[in-house]
């Protein structure tokens, strides 16, 4: 009852308060994708800045929590981490402090994988309430899924790349491909200016069928190349990333 209280008490306060058009907060993210192994905690910390000349009383709203079966997420301010079921969270009590200028609120999610292989998709929302209409929308990802899979007892008559699968894709494709033999294998991502973006894949790998999962959650829409070099074969195919 209490976590319902204070969302609508939150919801009221976004739609009643002012609607001054300046940039109040600064959001710096270490990172939007962990894989991780079952059964682990994954964090993702971001911290938030007041860069006004104003106090200001900073929220977090989970617009997303598209998690495996038995998973969860939790919003936390430092150390203090609150309830999976509750979806906002802001600095006053009895959560926190508004902040004064130049102070920064150390804050993240965490993810807690239980006992289903899977990924998690999280979105959350950052605003003010001196300025909830503009807000940064951080996305994050969280997987226990193996990123590679080989299938080395099944005979591969020549070399091959596939056509990425799903495509376009967001944030997540599979690519497949097939060795002749055994040896060292490098599949690189590049973008249309031709700069490296990812390397999916670099070291030896024995003959037969495998795949590899890309996730690009971390860089922006649009046309990107992955290349598969081994000794005796190189290939190159595009793939499209709309987000």
């Amino acid at each position: 009852m209490m976590n319902k209280v204070f969302s609508v008490i939150v919801f009221l306060i976004l739609i009643l308060t002012g609607t001054i058009k300046a940039q109040d907060i600064e959001v710096t993210v270490h990172r939007t994708y962990i894989d991780s192994t079952l059964g682990s905690e994954m964090i993702f910390d971001f911290e938030v800045i007041n860069i006004s000349q104003f106090q200001q009383t900073v929220f977090e709203v989970r617009t997303l929590d598209d998690l495996p079966s038995g998973w969860q997420s939790s919003l936390c301010f430092g150390v203090n981490c609150f309830s999976p079921s509750l979806d906002s969270i802001a600095t006053m009590q009895p959560f926190g402090e508004p902040l004064q200028p130049g102070d920064t609120l150390i804050t993240s999610l965490h993810v807690y994988s239980m006992t289903t292989e899977g990924t998690a998709n999280v979105q959350i929302q950052v605003g003010t309430f001196r300025n909830p209409s503009l807000r940064t929308t951080l996305d994050f990802v969280a997987t226990t899924v193996p990123t590679s899979v080989d299938n080395e007892n099944t005979v591969v008559d020549n070399y091959y790349l596939q056509q990425n699968y799903p495509n376009p894709f967001n944030p997540s494709t599979k690519i497949n491909y097939g060795l002749r033999k055994s040896g060292n294998v490098e599949i690189t991502v590049y973008n249309v200016l031709g700069n490296k973006v990812a390397t999916l894949v670099n070291g030896y790998k024995s003959a037969g069928k495998h795949s590899v999962d890309f996730n690009a959650s971390n860089i922006a829409s649009g046309i990107y190349f992955y290349k598969i070099s081994t000794p005796d074969f190189i290939q190159t195919k595009k793939m499209i990333l709309e987000k």
